[in-house]
């Protein structure tokens, strides 16, 4: 209802209407694809404030979580993905394999928040070992993680006596012991 008044009155004291409400997610799309993920992050937010359409808003909030983790703003990329998580839970999607699909796309999704929030990773290292190998690989493939390859190695270090896998030895043996076997 908040919504529909916010509109009201964007469309009778300002003369904004759908259209321009809708210019504001496709300049909100625009600023994130090239690169400017914080002014993204603020226009998908004012978008969802004053968008009426339940799809539409729920791409809002996609776009809104991946900017965050983009920043590695992982707090607020964290508030991001539970409001998804309600959003997924509670709404009604147009089939049963679209929210299956969207629950999905959620999982992938935190495990980039997983990975970095400093809470998920210390509980990966006490009680979930074996996720450690996930965190490598996906810090070995992603060109834009490779900055985090002197911490992930600290972390294998740390962990080399309770955990070892042929991706987290490989890694070790690459570099820390710097013995890599050829064929």
């Amino acid at each position: 209802m908040m919504v529909l008044w916010h509109c009201w009155l964007l469309i009778y004291h300002f003369q904004i209407g759908l259209d321009q409400i809708e210019a504001l997610y496709q300049y909100a799309q625009f600023q994130f694809e090239c690169g400017n993920y914080s002014g993204a992050a603020d226009y998908l937010y004012q978008y969802g404030a004053l968008c009426t359409n339940s799809e539409r808003n729920v791409s809002a909030l996609w776009g809104k979580l991946a900017a965050e983790i983009l920043m590695q703003n992982w707090d607020l990329a964290l508030e991001e993905l539970n409001r998804l998580k309600e959003i997924i839970d509670s709404k009604n999607f147009s089939s049963p394999l679209n929210q299956l699909q969207n629950r999905i796309w959620l999982m992938h999704w935190a495990l980039f928040i997983f990975f970095n929030h400093i809470r998920y990773l210390n509980a990966i290292q006490t009680n979930a070992h074996h996720l450690i190998r996930y965190l490598a690989t996906a810090v070995v493939v992603n060109k834009r993680r490779r900055n985090m390859l002197k911490e992930l190695i600290k972390v294998i270090q740390q962990e080399h006596h309770s955990y070892k896998d042929p991706v987290t030895e490989f890694l070790e043996c690459l570099y820390v012991n710097y013995v890599v076997v050829g064929f």
